[in-house]
């Protein structure tokens, strides 16, 4: 079923799903009775189609069931292009996003300063003004990767309610200082704060010192860096951080854990993989990115080598 915006100051966007395999133009044909074949195709064209979220002009797209077909009927789709941010995915309940490091999640108290909750609040009121934005979590200012946002207060209820479980269902990327003499490993330990809001290692668990485990693995190393992938069963302030540097290794970039090289300018920390259970589907979904380019570097550069 078509859904039009009835507000003449909106463009009017349909939205439609996908039930069955097919190109792009074939369903667009079956889905819109009041157009001809060649106003169809003149739409495309005129970049007034998308296929989760990204503008499509081919008439022979492959469509896949699940996919959310966007119509806007009175003009084109802006390509839009954040700085810092990059949409992944987005539907009426969710949006997730790609961020670059540097930019904080929301404001923390600065309300001048860009942050991606601004970046995004901004993007979902291009098609309407009323539209709210709801955060779900954060990640630290210097890391970079994917974040989830909902659309509703329902869907941020939901995603909150599950979060523990997602915690588990998602991968980190770091670079670390030094070569890790093991491959793969575990760390069980207890963190706690301190008055400077650094966080740090105690023997033992009290109420404000919390278990923090962290799994990592390997994936390449060389006789300076190592990059890892890790993921945590537990969510503490900068937990990885923390266990990097527990093991003599800290996280390159960041000085703040006792790092002392930047080879790449930034916090080698990204959040690679998010996934869990849609709101409202309920059924898991899975976002990947790839491994920063920047952090492949330092494997293929001579001068680390």
């Amino acid at each position: 079923m078509q859904k039009k915006s009835s507000n003449k100051n909106l463009n009017r966007v349909s939205r439609l799903k996908v039930e069955e395999a097919d190109e792009l133009l074939n369903f667009l044909l079956k889905n819109i009775k009041d157009k001809t074949r060649n106003k169809v195709k003149g739409m495309l064209a005129r970049k007034q189609f998308m296929v989760n979220d990204k503008i499509i002009r081919q008439f022979d797209h492959a469509l896949k069931v699940g996919d959310t077909v966007k119509v806007s009927w009175d003009k084109p789709f802006r390509e839009l292009s954040y700085q810092g941010v990059k949409v992944v995915f987005e539907d009426d309940d969710i949006i997730v996003v790609d961020k670059k490091s540097g930019l904080l999640s929301i404001s923390s108290g600065n309300t001048k300063m860009q942050t991606v909750y601004k970046t995004i609040s901004h993007h979902v009121q291009l098609d309407d003004p009323t539209a709210k934005l709801f955060v779900v979590h954060r990640l630290d200012k210097d890391a970079s990767g994917l974040m989830v946002f909902a659309k509703n207060k329902n869907s941020q209820v939901s995603l909150q309610k599950d979060w523990d479980r997602t915690i588990a269902n998602r991968k980190y990327l770091a670079v670390t200082q030094g070569t890790m003499e093991n491959d793969e490993g575990k760390i069980v330990n207890y963190l706690k704060e301190n008055k400077a809001l650094m966080m740090y290692v105690v023997a033992s668990k009290s109420d404000e010192a919390k278990l923090a485990v962290t799994h990592y693995q390997v994936i390449k190393k060389n006789e300076f860096y190592t990059l890892l992938e890790a993921h945590q069963e537990t969510e503490r302030k900068n937990q990885l951080r923390v266990h990097m540097k527990s093991l003599g290794h800290p996280i390159i970039g960041d000085k703040k854990y006792e790092a002392t090289e930047n080879p790449i300018g930034r916090l080698a920390l990204h959040l690679k993989q998010l996934a869990f259970i849609h709101p409202t589907t309920k059924k898991e979904v899975i976002f990947e990115t790839k491994v920063p380019d920047d952090y492949l570097k330092i494997f293929r550069s001579r001068f680390y080598q």
